[in-house]
């Protein structure tokens, strides 16, 4: 063999010595939810549900989430660096209920104007007096009450999770006077923090769903105004 055919066949070699050192050294990670369905993302990208198969390359760091409607996320980091903890060849993520999902239900109502006509022959004198007496029995404070213009606003009333803070008010105003109708509101929010203080508008952000105690309100309120 010539002495140009030894150094290529050592340079293959090593090659193939250094691509089998770096795989091997490498850490496989066989991760499994539960719920089944739970959404596993790694580095922010979704991967698969319920099981994966996570490599760590050396001298990296991966980090894994799993998400599922109705729970509360959880996230890890694995690194194959020194100085880290070695990785785990399988690990299991068991998410919590989610209690602002389990205390709240999905509404097309949430964050969205809805016209509530009143009853034909009942004054706005009457009418208002509905909406407040209503209103009342569910919030304990009204920020604003004009009559004479037709506007209502609640205080913010809601409730502190594990993760999450939910807030909602009620917002109410005339929308014509011959016929007599009023534009009603539910404005509901959430923070994604726990003792998220109501007044922290910055924190807020639009909450798709309202809180089960609030379920009905609104049916009750135009009722009242139609009958």
């Amino acid at each position: 063999m010539s002495k140009k055919s030894i150094i290529s066949t050592i340079t293959v070699a090593f090659i193939v010595l250094f691509l089998t050192g770096n795989i091997a050294q490498s850490q496989k990670i066989t991760i499994t939810t539960s719920p089944q369905t739970a959404r596993i993302f790694v580095n922010g990208v979704s991967m698969g549900a319920g099981k994966l198969i996570v490599t760590v390359p050396r001298d990296e760091c991966v980090k894994v989430e799993v998400r599922e409607d109705g729970y509360l996320s959880e996230e890890r980091t694995y690194c194959k660096r020194r100085g880290f903890t070695t990785p785990p060849k399988s690990d299991y993520f068991q998410l919590d209920v989610d209690e602002s999902y389990t205390s709240s239900i999905q509404s097309d109502i949430a964050n969205k104007e809805g016209i509530y006509a009143v009853k034909h022959n009942r004054t706005r004198e009457e009418a208002w007096k509905i909406i407040v007496t209503t209103v009342l029995g569910s919030f304990d404070v009204l920020e604003s009450n004009d009559e004479k213009s037709g506007y209502l606003r609640t205080n913010w009333l809601g409730q502190s999770f594990k993760r999450n803070t939910v807030r909602m008010r009620l917002i109410i105003k005339l929308n014509t006077e011959d016929p007599l109708s009023y534009k009603i509101k539910f404005v509901s929010e959430y923070s994604g923090h726990s003792s998220t203080a109501f007044s922290a508008d910055e924190q807020y952000a639009p909450f798709s769903r309202i809180l089960k105690r609030y379920d009905g309100f609104l049916e009750e309120l135009a009722q009242k105004l139609k009958n």
